[in-house]
């Protein structure tokens, strides 16, 4: 028993250490890119491309329907079963060409009212345009990107997230240069296509498992693949939405460049965030997977916050300290302003990263009406403080919001995980 806690702590510990070379060198990247954008366009420009990438994200999950969790879960699960791997493939293929079409037909038809939404202006309809021929190319990096975490390669899935990210990454400083703000948006737009080309170079085992393939809704696997779709559906699209209204919300009420504080704030979060990510789906979603009974779940748990939290204490007092010489290294000192948002979002993202492991038991017990009912509370915990705490706080309010926001989710995500399995706990108390 001891020899096999001590695997799987050196397997996670392998994993995060394996991600984090990747997270390190695509947020270098990254940062990189930032930094010209902040000098090129400044507060105003990061908070419109802000707005651009919270709509592809929901544009890349209604072209795939949803449903690449439920394929990273089952793939896991099925790995022995080729047969039933191939009515996974199938069925994941039909419900891509049926959101890829609806997603490239409302984006091709509906080019000027997304420019109007996203930028108050029709002037950059010309990008959806794109995005509609191009959509469908995100919905197969999807696809196999979560064939790959499902089989916990996680060696290749960081390869690939890298290599895609890298790519995207260095056409953004190319174009920012030649084009400013219309280069940065046109990169962003071109990402599916360098989700393909990185796919044929690096995934061409994963493509050629779709070779052959007849494209069928199994019932079965329709059934089951439905509840991951509903659960997506409620935590990007949402959440996106949010994000988007949020913004415009600090544009009124303050101005451009405030909601390019926030915004920033956002992405720096989402980069040393984005070290979780791996560990989400390549270890977190697999493992929780197998596990039937609730005494070998609160042993995961506490081996995931070991080899985790003590990590991100460190490195979030770092950042806080440290929060006005990054903000001069990785933007510019006019983002200076901003550093009053780095306690309540630090402070919140320590509390997300703790609710978030916790979550994912109830996606791999497919509970998907307390998911979608955390999801929903939380989304709406956002936008109800987000709204109420700008207009005392200012700015600062936003973060401050998102605090109380994944304060209030990890309480309901216990709640619900204690609900959902109060007779198992019954049981093994007995």
């Amino acid at each position: 028993m001891k020899y096999s806690k001590e695997n799987k702590d050196l397997f996670l510990f392998k994993l995060f250490s394996v991600n984090s070379v990747g997270v390190i060198i695509r947020s270098f990247l990254g940062l990189l890119s930032q930094k010209l954008i902040a000098i090129y366009l400044g507060p105003e420009g990061i908070a419109y491309i802000g707005n651009l990438r919270n709509a592809l994200s929901v544009f890349s999950l209604g072209a795939t329907a949803g449903v690449d969790q439920g394929v990273l879960k089952y793939q896991s699960e099925l790995n022995d079963n080729p047969e039933e791997l191939k009515k996974l493939y199938s069925t994941s293929l039909a419900f891509i060409l049926v959101g890829s079409v609806t997603i490239s037909l409302l984006l091709l038809f509906g080019s000027s009212f997304w420019s109007q939404y996203l930028f108050k202006t029709p002037q950059f309809s010309y990008l959806f345009i794109i995005l509609g021929f191009t959509i469908p190319f995100a919905a197969i990096y999807n696809l196999c990107f979560a064939i790959i975490s499902g089989q916990s390669n996680y060696v290749k899935a960081t390869l690939i997230s890298l290599i895609t990210a890298g790519s995207v990454t260095i056409l953004v400083i190319f174009l920012v240069f030649f084009c400013q703000l219309s280069g940065v948006l046109l990169a962003i737009t071109l990402t599916p296509i360098i989700q393909l080309l990185v796919l044929f170079i690096f995934a061409r085992k994963e493509i050629d498992l779709f070779r052959n393939l007849k494209i069928h809704f199994h019932r079965i696997i329709t059934n089951n693949l439905l509840v991951f779709i509903v659960m997506s559906v409620v935590a990007v699209v949402f959440s996106n939405l949010v994000d988007i209204e949020l913004r415009s919300y600090l544009i009124t009420k303050l101005s451009v460049k405030e909601a390019g504080y926030w915004t920033s704030m956002l992405n720096l979060s989402n980069y040393y965030l984005s070290f979780m990510t791996g560990v989400y789906s390549l270890y977190v979603l697999p493992r929780y997977a197998k596990i039937k009974d609730i005494k070998t779940f609160l042993k995961e748990i506490m081996l995931i916050y070991k080899v985790i939290l003590p990590i991100f204490v460190v490195l979030f007092i770092a950042i806080f300290l440290l929060r006005d010489f990054i903000i001069a290294i990785l933007y510019t000192r006019d983002f200076l302003p901003m550093g009053v948002l780095f306690k309540w979002q630090l402070l919140g993202d320590m509390v997300k990263i703790t609710s978030v492991i916790l979550a994912y038991q109830l996606i791999a017990q497919k509970l998907w009406k307390l998911y979608i009912l955390t999801e929903i509370i939380s989304v709406l915990t956002l936008y109800v403080f987000g709204t109420y705490f700008i207009d005392r706080m200012g700015v600062q309010g936003i973060t401050y919001a998102h605090f109380l926001r994944y304060i209030v989710y990890l309480i309901v995500v216990i709640v619900s995980i204690l609900f959902a399995n109060k007779n198992k706990i019954k049981n093994e108390v007995i």
